[in-house]
Parts: structure tokens; C-alpha cells; sequence
């Protein structure tokens, strides 16, 4: 049996890992702390917003996939010819004292997981 192999040279689409993050002095109340948390009309709202102040309309037609929102944390997909003009866009945006920070960014979804146990990497637990 013949082995086949198979490599992925352009991958189309790349990934991001955002933390929201709260830029006021007084951010260790508890109260702040709970309206930081993300859900994900918050993440497109945010990232709407960003795209449309650094790039215009142009910026607001870059489709972007929201995979999975989780506490402080999301993780989005988009393609991959317009990943740095999103990660310019968030680098420079702030709506309130709120603001999406990149933690991580790749081509391959699994490289993000800083930080997560490797057997929990592969299985389905939470």
C-alpha cells in the first residue's frame, strides 16, 4: 500500500488568539472584571469597530470567523492575506478603556494553545 502524504504550503487562513483587556487604573474591582467578559456579538462588535477605524469600509468586509469565546479569551479565523492589517487594527484600537490584545497568532489553530496540558489538547474534555 502506497503511503501519501500531504503538505499544506499556503495555508488559506490564519489564526488569532485575543484577550480582552481593561486599560483604567482601577481594574481589580470585581465588578469591572465581570463586565470584561466576552461573548461573541461583543468580540464581532469589537473587532468591527477596530477594523473600521484603522481601514474604513474595507476593513468592516474582512471576514473573519469567531471559533470559540471563553471568559477573558477568544480565538477567531480569517484569511490569511489579511492578517496583519487585523492585528495593526487591534494593536492601535481602544473603545472605553477596553481593547483586544493578540496573545498569540498562527496558521494552525492548535500552535495558539499556550499553556493547555497536552493530553487535554487532543481529547474532547473540558
Amino acid at each position: 500500500m502506497a503511503e501519501t502524504k500531504f503538505t499544506l504550503r499556503t495555508p488559506p487562513y490564519s489564526y488569532l488568539h485575543l484577550r480582552i483587556a481593561n486599560q483604567a487604573a482601577n481594574s481589580n474591582s470585581h465588578k469591572q472584571k465581570e463586565q470584561l467578559e466576552l461573548d461573541e456579538v461583543t468580540v464581532l462588535s469589537h473587532l468591527t469597530s477596530a477594523l473600521g477605524q484603522y481601514l474604513g469600509l474595507t476593513g468592516t468586509a474582512i471576514p473573519i470567523d469567531i471559533l470559540k469565546v471563553e471568559a477573558l479569551e477568544a480565538w477567531i479565523r480569517l484569511p490569511v492575506g489579511d492578517e496583519r492589517a487585523v492585528v495593526a487594527a487591534l494593536s492601535q484600537w481602544g473603545r472605553g478603556g477596553v481593547a483586544l490584545r493578540v496573545l498569540g497568532r498562527g496558521s494552525w489553530l492548535g500552535g495558539l494553545q499556550r499553556g493547555v496540558d497536552d493530553a487535554k489538547l487532543w481529547s474532547l474534555e473540558a
